[in-house]
């Protein structure tokens, strides 16, 4: 490749990057809290879902289950343990 054609194609590259720097980004979605983010404890969940804490316990240790661990205490988020119980709708056919 000769100097010049070489010298056009850095130039071309370079006019594309400061063009991909100038557009403007995307703005990320602003996540809004809705009454369903609560955290449930265990117990909550227990009740939520009708089943044993083991069983509870069994899901999140197999990673499963989405959960956080504070402190000692697990908590689950509403919203993501019905998109979790989703995965498992059975569908009719």
């Amino acid at each position: 490749m000769s100097d010049k054609k070489l010298a056009e194609a850095a130039e071309q590259i370079a006019a594309e990057e400061a063009e991909k720097a100038a557009a403007p980004k995307p703005e990320k979605p602003k996540r809004t809290i809705h009454w369903d983010d609560e955290l449930m404890t265990t117990r909550q969940l227990m009740e939520f879902l009708s089943l044993s804490r083991t069983k509870i316990w069994e899901l999140v240790n197999k990673e499963q289950l989405p959960a956080f661990k504070i402190g000692g205490d697990y908590r689950y988020r509403r919203t993501e343990v019905i998109e979790w119980l989703e995965k498992y709708r059975v569908k009719r056919g």
